[in-house]
């Protein structure tokens, strides 16, 4: 099955990797979530397994011109994500 051939609106994928933020985020451990600044100045807070909504794209690398997945968060809105 290619990707293409799904439903998107209900596309549910596990990507596991490392997220960074140009920011810094407060993390609590004893919680378990991570608390950034949104774009309307107010603070969003994630915990695990809390659903979002992600853009995953493909970005050339400038050095190697090889792909790498660039994932962005968009719901919850985020102003500092990469």
């Amino acid at each position: 099955m290619n990707l293409t051939d799904l439903d998107h609106s209900s596309c549910r994928l596990g990507i596991e990797g490392i997220v960074m933020f140009k920011g810094e985020p407060r993390y609590d451990a004893d919680n378990y979530t991570l608390t950034v600044p949104s774009p309307e100045n107010e603070d969003v807070t994630i915990a695990v397994f809390d659903k979002v909504t992600v853009r995953i794209e493909v970005e050339k690398d400038k050095n190697t011109q090889r792909g790498k997945v660039k994932m962005t968060l968009v719901d919850p809105p985020v102003a500092h994500s990469l």
